[in-house]
């Protein structure tokens, strides 16, 4: 199991390698299909949510990671995990990215307002 679960957190972390550059305008692919692919990543491999958890919390406190792709999966799997962590590291006073932690927060709610910035949520 230790082999397989590595390897599936590789390509995870691969797939945001990809939504990194996307970001970047540095390949073809667009951003958002970049995190269409992260999305339906996790949805492929559901007996591995907890390394996925612990990967997106990563990518919350990291400076150079898909930040938005957290908030891009989280409206469509609305894992409380991730909601609690939020909360936990809000704090304007030592972390400036509070802001961009408070627009993840966002994709939990009814009405999310980057909802229009992605096709995907769109036409749902």
């Amino acid at each position: 199991m230790g082999a397989k679960k590595n390897d599936i957190i590789s390509q995870f972390d691969l797939l945001c390698d990809v939504a990194v550059a996307a970001f970047g305008e540095e390949l073809k692919i667009s951003y958002e299909m970049s995190l269409l692919h992260i999305l339906d990543f996790i949805k492929q491999h559901p007996g591995h949510k907890q390394e996925f958890i612990n990967r997106f919390k990563q990518i919350l406190i990291s400076q150079i990671s898909p930040f938005e792709a957290v908030a891009f999966c989280m409206r469509d799997l609305q894992w409380p995990e991730i909601t609690e962590f939020v909360i936990l590291k809000m704090n304007p006073l030592e972390d400036p990215r509070t802001e961009a932690l408070r627009s993840t927060l966002t994709a939990y709610e009814e009405f999310w307002p980057d909802a229009d910035l992605y096709t995907y949520y769109n036409i749902k």
